[in-house]
């Protein structure tokens, strides 16, 4: 009877595992494919704040981001991972190339050539 509940155990373990991978690539397809096919803009870094997390020993940041797209100038959060040798780069004040999701103006991503 223990022998079979350990076999559940596992199989939930394994089922949570591949739907995290399965979740995570289907965000970063989601990102490229916004890259590929959103509207350019320009964006001030507002602020920087570290999330608590980090990736493969780089720093997921809290972006604030001035956004300034066809004339127009909005706020907009991006929470991304950031390499350590480009933290400067995300600093207050900093200007980025991004590109915008045209349906939802607050979905963006960071369209540097570090960012990819």
């Amino acid at each position: 009877m223990a022998s079979s509940n350990n076999w559940i155990l596992a199989g939930v373990v394994l089922a949570v595992f591949v739907g995290f991978l399965v979740y995570s690539q289907l965000g970063a397809d989601a990102d490229a494919r916004l890259r590929a096919s959103g509207k350019a803009a320009i964006a001030e870094v507002v602020s920087a704040d570290q999330s608590g997390s980090w990736v493969n020993n780089n720093p997921v940041l809290d972006l604030a981001l001035d956004v300034s797209l066809e004339g127009e100038r909005y706020r907009a959060t991006l929470r991304t991972m950031v390499p350590q040798v480009r933290l400067a780069m995300v600093q207050p004040g900093a200007r980025l190339q991004l590109r915008v999701d045209p349906d939802d103006r607050g979905r963006v991503v960071i369209d540097e050539p570090w960012s990819r």
